[in-house]
């Protein structure tokens, strides 16, 4: 039976001892029912498990031993999602899967179509809810990564920092879109731009094709945007890692 798990940022690590508080520690103890003695996973969603055994629980924090310690390497391939907002329920089941899929990081992206704004305090909550959300994915797939998430930016801004040298993907339905097998060869890292209820505008289309981003086809249906999301990682880790060998 695997071991139940926590997550714990990468600044309140110790080197011998943890700590949990806050939503982690009731979680551990009011939750789970965890005693002193137990042993538990924790994780810091950047590579690090420890293995550890409670030696203290109170009602606000949950102290533990490291008993193991295990620092996981990266993926050998890098995939950074542009989702264009959409609707709460769907936005957050998409970061869900995207850690799941191991996305390395996401920008939400703001696009002509785009009916979800958020800005000052509404847009904080909201961003430690979708962290929330991406942790308490982790947990349940037991990747020791967490993906990185930043706040929504305009589209044209995004594009116009993006790095060079990495394959810019835009699904698309177009007679002239390629599929993700034909593009993947020689790359290691990517970002895929998905749009928004309606699509991209074809300005946008055609901007981000200035900007280097190649169509490519995840099927003859059209699909909501998070289902696409999901596609398109799945089916780009999957050409990327038949070019990997397996870690020992």
């Amino acid at each position: 039976m695997s071991l139940s798990r926590f997550y714990l940022p990468t600044t309140a690590w110790q080197p011998d001892t943890l700590t949990l508080s806050w939503d982690e520690a009731a979680h551990c103890a009011r939750v789970l029912r965890r005693q002193v003695g137990d042993a538990v996973e924790v994780f810091d969603g950047a590579g690090r498990v420890a293995q550890a055994e409670i030696t203290s629980v109170s009602k606000t924090s949950v102290s533990l031993r490291i008993t193991d310690l295990l620092q996981h390497a990266p993926l050998p391939h890098r995939i950074h999602l542009l989702p264009a907002m959409i609707k709460a329920e769907p936005f957050e089941w998409l970061l869900e899967k995207a850690v799941e899929l191991g996305a390395t990081s996401i920008q939400p992206i703001l696009t002509e179509r785009t009916v979800v704004h958020l800005s000052g305090e509404h847009l904080e909550k909201k961003m430690g809810k979708w962290q929330r959300h991406m942790i308490e994915s982790a947990k349940q797939c037991h990747t020791p990564f967490v993906t990185r998430l930043e706040k929504p930016r305009p589209f044209a801004q995004v594009l116009a920092d993006l790095p060079a040298g990495m394959l810019k993907i835009l699904p698309a339905l177009s007679e002239h879109s390629r599929t993700l097998h034909d593009i993947t060869a020689g790359f290691q890292e990517a970002c895929i731009a998905i749009g928004p209820e309606g699509d991209f505008t074809p300005g946008e289309e055609r901007l981000a094709q200035e900007n280097g981003f190649i169509p490519v086809t995840l099927g003859p249906l059209i699909l909501r945007a998070e289902t696409a999301t999901v596609s398109a990682l799945a089916v780009l880790g999957h050409e990327f890692g038949k070019t990997e060998k397996p870690s020992c």
